[in-house]
């Protein structure tokens, strides 16, 4: 079985809300040192940011690490979201290591997405968007490593039918069984939230891990390169956001994934 560990950091309104609900409904116990488990699984809390956790997760053995976290943006807008870590270009303003993006899942990001998709329509929670954001931020994880966040504002983060959802679908990813799993796949364009190339994933066509949003390109070759090997289920298919990126990006894009043997779909 793998391994999973549960990590997140205490100065995260939305996270502790979120170990909140994992103890007192799904059976959490502390166990010590600020770490709580069942059945094996742990969940390790921090005084720091997770955005710059990069020694405290390489020093464990995890098969995936899942970090609940708060989500924030200027609009408010609430929102379950998932994404993975890493950085395309050359600076890393928010953590990790620039040009290096993080090993994922696209199985977890996945069942993350349809966890929480089915978590809110199960809650009735209203005018909440369940979706994806493209890799960004730290930490920077040889392991597969995802994000569960909860946004965008703090009435969002300490809402207890939000953090259910949340804290449901983490419950689910630790001991959940994996069944059923869509072709893998890489994003490429649009958006910083990728909602057309979400579309095929919902659809049930694909599973993504890592996704490139419009704004950090050209992307280097090296860096598109990480984007497959540094998936767990090492993708041959890149989803592009055909009429989300300039036509010079997208024509070199193509070049490169054509070099690496990568099937391209049009989304």
């Amino acid at each position: 079985m793998l391994k999973k560990v549960v990590m997140l950091s205490l100065e995260d309104t939305a996270a502790v809300e979120i170990l909140r609900i994992l103890v007192e409904n799904y059976g959490f116990a502390e166990s010590g040192g600020k770490i709580f488990h069942k059945n094996g699984v742990p969940i390790i809390c921090l005084d720091k940011s997770m955005l710059y956790a990069d020694d405290e997760v390489a020093s464990i053995e995890a098969d995936l690490v899942i970090v609940p976290s708060k989500h924030v943006s200027e609009t408010g807008r609430r929102c379950l979201l998932v994404h993975s870590t890493g950085n395309w270009g050359a600076t890393a303003p928010y953590g990790g290591k620039p040009r290096q993006l993080s090993e994922t899942s696209a199985a977890a990001v996945y069942r993350a997405l349809m966890g929480l998709r089915q978590a809110v329509e199960n809650s009735g929670i209203r005018d909440v968007e369940v979706g994806m954001e493209a890799t960004h931020h730290g930490p920077h994880s040889e392991k597969p490593l995802i994000f569960v966040e909860v946004g965008s504002d703090i009435s969002a983060w300490r809402d207890s039918k939000m953090a259910e959802a949340a804290a449901e679908t983490v419950y689910q990813l630790c001991f959940g069984v994996e069944t059923n799993l869509p072709e893998p796949a890489v994003g490429f364009g649009g958006g910083h939230y990728p909602r057309d190339i979400l579309k095929p994933v919902f659809a049930g066509s694909y599973m993504v891990g890592h996704v490139a949003s419009k704004h950090h390109f050209p992307l280097d070759e090296e860096v598109i390169r990480q984007a497959f090997q540094r998936t767990v289920e090492q993708p041959r298919t890149a989803l592009i956001d055909w009429d989300g990126l300039r036509s010079e990006h997208r024509t070199a894009l193509i070049r490169a994934l054509s070099s690496f043997g990568i099937d391209v779909v049009k989304v």
